[in-house]
């Protein structure tokens, strides 16, 4: 998917996409598991979040082998999906996070590694230069041991669930309405996804029997964004 050359995407095209991401964020865990054993973190770091990665890359690719394929659109909004890391984890982290039994405490622990690992990823691969004070950084004193090891045992988790989800669910369909948000490019509806007390809305919908992110957007511009009030102050 790396091609500036969008390939025709199809449902097969997808479904085998996503075992071929599933089986590569087997063995990326797996290996993973052996540097944290052999006291590596900072790599075991860096492999764990590139498990969660491909993990996010599977089930995106699963779960939209229902939209509409006809829609260019929609193939490329996929093709950006699926190359971003942000966008892969935080889509690996927030269906781990929304199938939890607990989901409040989950997406605390999703939001926490979400933002860490948008800062940690490259420092826990290379060295680098600092400032104040001038000094060599280097990623086995960047990378915490326990943050490693939780980082690893989330990507488990996170993969554990995938199997489960692409093994024993259909791949969803679209409405229209859900297509349209899908592909919107505005930078507030992205900030949007990136804003806490977005989620802790959703979760409250969803606690309501109202699961449809579609609607959630919509409910929470209508009340919230626009109002000025946000949904945390209800609570």
């Amino acid at each position: 998917m790396g091609s500036p050359h969008l390939p025709k995407l199809t449902s097969v095209l997808l479904h085998s996409y996503s075992e071929a991401a599933l089986c590569n964020a087997d063995e990326l865990l797996a290996e993973s598991l052996l540097l944290r054993d052999h006291d590596h973190m900072a790599r075991a770091y860096f492999l764990a979040v590139s498990c969660i990665e491909e993990t996010g890359k599977a089930l995106l690719a699963f779960d939209s082998q229902n939209r509409n394929l006809s829609d260019p659109a929609v193939c490329k909004k996929l093709k950006t999906s699926m190359e971003s890391h942000r966008q892969k984890i935080g889509y690996a982290l927030g269906i781990w996070a929304f199938s939890s039994p607990d989901p409040r405490d989950a997406v605390k622990v999703a939001l926490d590694l979400a933002v860490d690992a948008k800062y940690g990823r490259e420092p826990s691969l290379y060295s680098d230069l600092r400032t104040d004070p001038d000094r060599v950084q280097t990623p086995r004193e960047i990378v915490r041991a326990n943050a490693a090891r939780d980082c690893v045992r989330l990507a488990e988790n996170c993969l554990v669930f995938a199997h489960s989800h692409v093994r024993d669910k259909i791949p969803p369909k679209f409405t229209t309405a859900q297509n349209r948000i899908f592909t919107l490019k505005s930078a507030k509806f992205q900030e949007l996804l990136s804003t806490e007390d977005f989620w802790w809305y959703y979760i409250s919908r969803m606690e309501s029997g109202q699961h449809d992110i579609a609607e959630a957007v919509h409910g929470y511009e209508r009340d919230h964004i626009k109002t000025g009030k946000p949904f945390s102050t209800e609570q």
